[in-house]
């Protein structure tokens, strides 16, 4: 998350429904009006009517989904631009992908120049594993198809679950606050292996066992298979590839990951 800082300005400049009069934390239900006066404080934990600084507090362990987007081969087909051009492309990239983001219920947890980590799930959006799913699906099938049509922005999104641990630096260093744990780690090797122009998971894990329920409940088949093409709630098409990838370091039993793409 960066430090709660940064966040409120992203909200401030991405996220329609943030109004500047209001604070990130009156924006997600905590209504200290003090709050960014005490918020590195020791004693804001205890101040805080809501629980969403407690987690970071505590180290708070929660089940999340999780997006890494980014722009497809970006330091190959972009390694030619200035310092003023790299600003003003990212600067456009942002105001396609963030809006998204926040549109679909999620929170920012890191932006790497190209490459922005999203998280769905406790604290920032509510409801269960099923309903966060979906929603982090339709935002990164949202990304995909915002960014087909322009191919200085093809995006590819890496998408996983696990529990992750929410943690804050207490140095006075420097106010950090950030998601921790092997999902995170899964995730990036994830997206070294992810096939551009797609969302990509891996096999076996929630993530493909929520596609399965979701293509079931409508009757598209029972599984997602290669070679297979099935209609979002939208009716675009969308096709399904398996790749091979060998081991990854620090992922168990991984050999493989399935890709879903836009049929343009």
């Amino acid at each position: 998350m960066a430090n709660l800082e940064v966040n409120r300005q992203l909200r401030l400049k991405y996220d329609k429904s943030f109004k500047e009069e209001r604070s990130l934390f009156e924006h997600l239900n905590i209504k200290d009006p003090n709050y960014f006066e005490k918020a590195f404080t020791d004693r804001a934990v205890e101040l805080l009517p809501g629980d969403y600084e407690k987690y970071f507090e505590n180290g708070a362990a929660a089940p999340v989904f999780l997006l890494f987007i980014d722009v497809c081969k970006f330091s190959t087909r972009f390694k030619n631009l200035n310092g003023k051009q790299i600003s003003r492309y990212f600067d456009e990239y942002y105001k396609i992908i963030i809006p998204i983001i926040y549109k679909n219920g999620g929170e920012i947890d890191k932006i790497m120049g190209d490459g922005i980590v999203a998280v769905f799930g406790q604290p920032f959006l509510k409801g269960s594993e099923a309903d966060c799913f979906l929603k982090a699906d339709l935002c990164a099938r949202q990304i995909l198809y915002a960014t087909a049509s322009t191919p200085e922005f093809e995006s590819k999104v890496a998408f996983h679950f696990g529990l992750v641990n929410y943690y804050k630096n207490k140095t006075q260093l420097y106010n950090e606050y950030t998601i921790i744990g092997k999902p995170v780690t899964e995730l990036f090797r994830l997206e070294s292996v992810a096939v551009d122009q797609t969302v990509t998971f891996y096999p076996g894990t929630k993530v493909n066992a929520l596609y399965d329920e979701q293509l079931k409940r409508q009757n598209q088949g029972r599984s997602l298979a290669a070679g297979h093409t099935f209609f979002d709630a939208s009716g675009l098409p969308w096709g399904v590839s398996y790749t091979k990838t060998g081991a990854l370091p620090g992922v168990d039993n991984i050999q493989g990951v399935f890709s879903i793409e836009y049929l343009k």
